[in-house]
């Protein structure tokens, strides 16, 4: 049987479980020996995070004493008894506030917590969107976390995909709020295990996801035709502004809308025909708790931080832009695409995006379409889907795999269908009677 004491001959305490399995096996261990045991855990746990002193009895009638913190300041707390003050600390600290905390009441830590991993403030803003929309007015965000039980927990999610009409992605989105709420309760001791782990939920009440066609998420050449001649018309009319030229690098290189705009002038490497593509444009909240855009020296994920090749017409394309610039004037912190209020902002390319659409009398399709259609004519003309996932900057290839569009028109479509199939089954050139 192993030793249930230490080389002093206090009884070891690590496993209050085990200690009471072996009372109840073998027999050994008295009643007041497991007591006297769990006392000294608790004495041990209430020393770790205990900031004030204890104060010992100076009279035979006086009594042990000690504060604690509350929301109002500090309250005293005595006993008769150093072991019946302990008892007391103990129970405020791990029973009685413990049996108060709710989702609810930890959600403002949780959320504390996730910002100080450095999580964007775009991100941030999702969680909280989520919680007001999805828990905030939900009973079981004030159930008391030590009574939460895996059946709530099912009940809940259930309710919610029926209330809500959610897709499998809407409800994993939702969820982890609670899952990660939970798990913090489990780090700080609230509760002994995570009841979200044990919990069932399913998904039989989930609506598909809507599907939208491939010609949706990409731009058709003919589009794309359109398109070019509205974004020249714009330079056109508009001489000063060099948004127009961010669109045409977005078709030509497939960044991501807030890495074209932080690209600085000391990021390109004329001599070697390279970019390097190192920053991009956040968002943060200021004192205020308004938005504002900024720039950011990292990428979306690590192997956003990428060099890529530049031929001539990207050569010339960039130094047009640094020419209007000095010919207007225009400088901030050595950023490509500036104008007269200083850096442009991803919004301003957005919006010029959507103005040329527009004007092309065509579906208004995103800077993030404009980066499918690269990556799907790259696998079009064979370039293998790893070098795609590194041009893209994307750190799995699931990613780039779902960037992977048919842009041929339906013409084009049919006939490579017919062609196919005539050559498969043997009828090509032959003729029918």
């Amino acid at each position: 049987m192993p030793s249930l004491q230490n080389e002093r001959g206090d009884f070891m305490i690590n496993d209050p479980n085990k200690l009471l399995i072996d009372l109840i096996n073998y027999g050994n261990l008295s009643e007041d020996d497991v007591l006297e045991s769990i006392y000294k855990m608790k004495k041990k746990k209430v020393l770790e995070i205990h900031p004030y002193a204890i104060t010992k009895p100076k009279s035979k009638d006086a009594r042990w004493q000690t504060f604690v913190s509350e929301a109002n300041g500090r309250k005293k707390i005595s006993a008769v008894s150093e072991d019946r003050l302990y008892r007391k600390l103990f129970d405020f600290y791990y029973v009685s506030n413990n049996s108060r905390v709710t989702i609810k009441s930890l959600y403002p830590e949780w959320l504390k917590i996730r910002e100080e991993a450095n999580l964007s403030d775009r991100t941030l803003q999702r969680y909280d969107d989520y919680w007001k929309k999805y828990y905030e007015e939900d009973p079981i965000v004030n159930k008391p976390l030590v009574n939460l039980k895996p059946d709530h927990i099912e009940k809940f999610f259930h309710k919610s995909i029926k209330n809500y009409d959610m897709t499998k992605k809407e409800l994993n989105n939702m969820k982890f709020v609670m899952k990660d709420i939970l798990k913090v309760a489990v780090r700080q001791e609230i509760i002994g295990t995570n009841p979200y782990d044990i919990a069932d939920i399913k998904t039989y009440g989930c609506k598909p996801p809507a599907r939208k066609s491939d010609k949706s998420r990409v731009y058709l050449p003919r589009e794309k035709e359109r398109m070019f001649k509205a974004l020249n018309q714009d330079l056109n009319d508009n001489p000063d502004v060099t948004d127009a030229y961010a669109v045409f690098l977005l078709f030509k290189l497939g960044l991501r809308i807030g890495e074209v705009v932080a690209i600085r002038e000391c990021d390109i490497d004329f001599a070697n025909k390279e970019i390097h593509i190192q920053r991009m444009e956040s968002k943060e909240k200021d004192s205020k708790g308004i938005f504002r855009h900024i720039v950011v020296d990292y990428t979306k994920t690590s192997n956003g931080n990428r060099f890529l090749p530049l031929d001539d017409y990207d050569m010339n394309l960039l130094k047009k832009v640094i020419c209007i610039n000095a010919s207007y004037g225009y400088w901030d912190n050595d950023y490509i695409f500036v104008d007269g209020k200083g850096r442009t902002k991803s919004r301003e390319v957005d919006n010029r995006i959507r103005k040329c659409c527009k004007g092309a009398k065509m579906e208004v399709k995103s800077a993030h379409d404009i980066r499918r259609t690269v990556a799907s004519e790259m696998h079009m003309r064979g370039i293998p889907i790893e070098m795609i996932r590194e041009y893209l900057g994307h750190s799995d290839i699931k990613t780039t795999w779902g960037y992977i569009f048919d842009n041929k028109s339906k013409t084009e479509r049919s006939r490579m269908i017919a062609e196919a199939l005539s050559s498969m089954n043997g009828l090509k050139g032959t003729q029918v009677s």
